[in-house]
């Protein structure tokens, strides 16, 4: 399977007929552990989706100082503060949460996995305040086996205090477009973007993405 787009709409089709439940926070612990690493993550419009796959040969955790420092950033905390409080300096934090996602199977920025990443390291670790429960699914292309797990967007129920075009620049951002793609799809300008941006985040009562997904995760949790 060579097209990354076709890969997802089986994924997606996969994901529509399954009907096997599985704990998040198992979800999160498999990556913790080496068990699993991404293959893909994306949003559709109701859904966040990832393939997983179990990786070649012997499963190596993550170390478990640097995992810390990944779960206090995907539990809230900037990565200034955990700089401080751990008495480091943010670049050691940044490299250290970056090595922790490319073991993941992320490489790069974690944009668009960060959502479901922080909802699974919540259903672990404060599953009081978070969705539990995903679904799961097998998935076989050509030999090749993946798991397919989705939860459903947490950002689908924003407050009505929201304009039109706020939660929908706000819904682009979540899913891990930049601030480029999102006015290139809406054909106006970035400015204008970061103005809807920054009115969403004051009617939130946050301060940016990170935080508006710790938010809007507690928030479903509630209503669910």
């Amino acid at each position: 399977m060579n097209s990354r787009l076709a890969l997802r709409e089986l994924a997606v089709a996969r994901d529509a007929e399954a009907s096997e439940t599985v704990e998040l926070g198992v979800v999160w612990t498999s990556l913790c552990c080496g068990t699993s690493r991404f293959v893909d993550v994306f949003a559709t419009s109701e859904r966040h989706l990832a393939l997983l796959q179990e990786p070649a040969g012997v499963s190596v955790p993550i170390p478990s100082r640097k995992l810390a420092l990944l779960e206090s950033v995907l539990l809230g905390k900037a990565p200034k503060v955990v700089a401080m409080e751990r008495q480091r300096s943010l670049s050691s934090i940044t490299g250290a949460t970056q090595d922790c996602l490319r073991a993941m199977g992320l490489m790069g920025g974690a944009a668009q996995a960060s959502v479901f990443l922080t909802m699974a390291a919540r259903a672990w670790h404060r599953p009081e305040s978070s969705p539990r429960i995903a679904t799961a699914s097998t998935l076989w292309v050509e030999d090749e086996r993946f798991e397919v797990v989705s939860v459903s967007r947490p950002d689908l129920r924003l407050p009505a205090t929201l304009s039109l075009a706020e939660a929908t620049v706000l819904r682009s951002l979540l899913a891990g477009e930049s601030y480029a793609q999102i006015s290139s799809a809406r054909e106006t300008s970035q400015r204008t973007v970061a103005n809807q941006l920054a009115a969403a985040f004051r009617k939130l009562g946050v301060s940016g993405r990170r935080a508006t997904i710790e938010r809007l995760i507690q928030r479903s949790a509630s209503l669910a």
